[in-house]
């Protein structure tokens, strides 16, 4: 999916904006794109989260987030947050369960030997990613290095995750040829061959 934000800057005009030293525009763009997506986990590192989902999946109630609808919000509460109301109770319990439904979804998918298969020897989905402790700007470029934490983990959207409940990339394209390439990829993917009628039977049967 490739959203684009009417009224929106180009890519060149948000490199010479970022590149500004008189502005504050590289700052609340760094802020913004921190806010919308991640490279790491919301509850920890990999190692916890596998660890911890270990220890679920032994619970017999457990349910594999990828094969569940999510769970709507519960009603806001009317009296700025209290945090004490019924409706603050049910928000604090969707949100535990909105963090673990996210980072099992996430964990469920990792990259496979097969990625692996051509002559280089070298991942297809370029994992591992490079890791950054907190957001770098190139002074030269303008160009940005979102933080990242997880070097086996895509930039992901917490709530794009829960609703979709799969694999996702989520990335901010800021220059025409990240745009272009994307472009191409998309239309390359939804042009491939339908499957057949039985392929898509026993994915149905897989699932239910």
């Amino acid at each position: 999916m490739l959203l684009w934000i009417k009224g929106a800057l180009t890519p060149q005009e948000i490199c010479d904006r970022i590149m500004d030293p008189e502005s504050d525009f590289q700052k609340k763009m760094v802020e913004y794109l921190e806010s919308v997506h991640m490279g790491e986990f919301i509850t920890g590192s990999l190692e916890d989260v596998k660890q911890n989902l270990d220890l679920a999946e032994l619970d017999d109630q457990y349910k594999n987030p990828t094969e569940t609808l999510p769970i709507p919000s519960p009603p806001q509460c009317n009296q700025n947050a209290c945090g004490e109301c019924k409706s603050c109770q049910a928000t604090s319990l969707w949100e535990s369960q909105f963090n673990s439904t996210n980072k099992n979804t996430v964990d469920k998918y990792q990259p496979v030997t097969g990625c692996l298969s051509n002559k280089w020897g070298k991942c297809k989905a370029h994992f591992p990613h490079k890791t950054f402790e907190h957001t770098e700007v190139n002074p030269d470029s303008g160009a940005l290095n979102i933080k990242k934490g997880e070097s086996m983990l895509n930039t992901v959207t917490a709530e794009v995750t829960y609703l979709i409940r799969s694999n996702t990339d989520v990335t901010s394209l800021l220059s025409g040829t990240a745009i272009k390439a994307v472009v191409a990829y998309v239309s390359d993917y939804i042009s491939k061959p339908a499957l057949k009628t039985y392929l898509i039977f026993e994915a149905v049967k897989s699932v239910f």
